[in-house]
């Protein structure tokens, strides 16, 4: 008879980490995944053909008894993401950057969130959990991650491209669409799960780190193209869409309502909108903001490890200042 009191089994995991020209931070990611607590973790690195110097060396370094190397010539980040958990026999899979990290009980809270609902008898539509996301480097703060919303997911991302997915879920999904190779391609995965009936729960804490180590990052060249790779993530999906299209208009529509945007002037722009751009404009005219910005930019100038040295004391000031 089975002992009620006994432990449960620990999740297994494969943590699969994709890089590209990222070989100086790669081996702070896996660190961070070996050392999570309470779950039997196994690392695949994915070399992306990066064309530095180092990047290729650093990952194999990287290798070890519960961590392997692949590598392969450069197909972009969702094909990256697919060949790690490609043959995984894991119970889960967890995609994170080269360039971020984890806090030490980012599997075992999300695995806890996952227990939770299927112990309750509601977790057959579960395919992951997330967490709030902590900014590093050139960005701070907590992005505090809305609960799970399939409309609201179809006009906005809820949250980052790293959490705890079921493998079998991931598997039955198909996967990252290999041709999202420009931005928004864990967007379009989310969406994809919402599709299938398949919901993600909740952690409301942040133990995942997105570190920003240069103002060019891969959603910042995604913003800048968003119409074009939105209207391809619309047609992925066009079925999806097209059912709830009343829905969309309905909670966009309410959505500038609820924050007073929807009184639009002859520039295109809602009037509280300008208002707050001009109260910032002003902001920024002041002398010492040009002057803060003006330190960010020749710190960012520095060599490479001047200038994330030099990020993180700047960092620490800021919160230092903060505290009094």
């Amino acid at each position: 008879m089975p002992n009620s009191g006994a432990t449960p089994p620990i999740p297994s995991v494969t943590v699969v980490i994709p890089c590209f020209n990222y070989g100086a931070f790669v081996r702070k990611a896996v660190d961070s995944a070996l050392a999570q607590q309470g779950a039997d973790v196994r690392i695949v690195v994915v070399d992306d053909g990066s064309t530095d110097r180092h990047s290729a060396r650093q990952c194999d370094a990287c290798a070890g008894p519960r961590v392997s190397v692949i590598h392969q010539p450069n197909s972009g980040l969702p094909a990256a993401r697919n060949r790690g958990a490609r043959g995984a026999a894991s119970d889960y899979l967890l995609f994170l950057d080269a360039d971020d990290w984890l806090e030490p009980s980012f599997v075992a809270e999300c695995h806890a969130a996952i227990s939770a609902d299927q112990s309750a008898g509601r977790g057959d539509d579960v395919s992951h959990a997330y967490t709030q996301q902590r900014r590093s480097g050139l960005g701070d703060g907590v992005w505090e991650v809305p609960d799970w919303d399939p409309l609201l997911l179809m006009v906005t991302n809820l949250h980052g491209p790293t959490a705890l997915v079921r493998r079998d879920k991931f598997e039955d999904s198909g996967g990252f669409n290999e041709a999202m190779r420009e931005g928004y391609e864990d967007w379009d995965f989310w969406i994809t799960m919402a599709e299938r009936g398949w919901r993600g729960v909740r952690v409301r804490r942040p133990l995942y780190v997105w570190h920003r180590h240069s103002p060019r990052t891969m959603i910042a060249r995604a913003g800048e193209r968003h119409a074009a790779i939105y209207r391809r993530m619309v047609e992925n999906h066009r079925a999806l869409y097209e059912r709830h299209a009343a829905e969309l208009t309905v909670r966009m529509n309410s959505f500038l309502r609820r924050h007073d945007l929807n009184w639009i002037d002859q520039t295109g722009l809602p009037r509280e909108l300008r208002y707050l751009r001009g109260v910032r404009d002003g902001y920024e005219a002041m002398a010492a903001v040009r002057l803060h910005h003006a330190l960010h930019r020749w710190v960012r100038a520095l060599p490479g490890p001047l200038s994330r040295g030099a990020t993180r004391a700047l960092s620490f000031v800021k919160q230092r200042l903060a505290s009094r």
